[in-house]
């Protein structure tokens, strides 16, 4: 397998920006990895609060514990901009590091 396939599979099956490490382009990987990575905590941090917000309203007895009711209160909480924008920064790192590794020239 060449080395350009194997840092877009790394890019595609780890995280963005791994491909160009292992090829050997430290610069270019920093540039998917680090907004990469920041897009990837604010997201789950989201997630993370949602689930949490969740679970409260479930042990305090403010929500029934049916599957149907939990979607319905996921369903209409709005999602915050900075959300919606951090998915599509990852969406961007994540399918140009994976073109990037396959088509671009090593570095000399």
């Amino acid at each position: 397998m060449r080395r350009k396939s194997v840092g877009a599979l790394l890019s595609a099956l780890v995280f963005p920006g791994v491909g160009q490490y292992y090829l050997g382009r430290r610069t270019r990987a920093l540039l998917f990895l680090a907004p990469a990575a920041i897009a990837a905590i604010l997201y789950f941090n989201f997630a993370l609060d949602q689930a949490n917000t969740v679970a409260d309203q479930l042990l305090s007895g403010k929500m029934a514990m049916d599957p149907a009711a939990i979607e319905a209160q996921l369903a209409h909480a709005p999602t915050p901009f900075s959300v919606t924008l951090a998915g599509i920064v990852f969406a961007v790192c994540y399918v140009g590091s994976i073109v990037e590794a396959l088509i671009a020239r090593p570095e000399a």
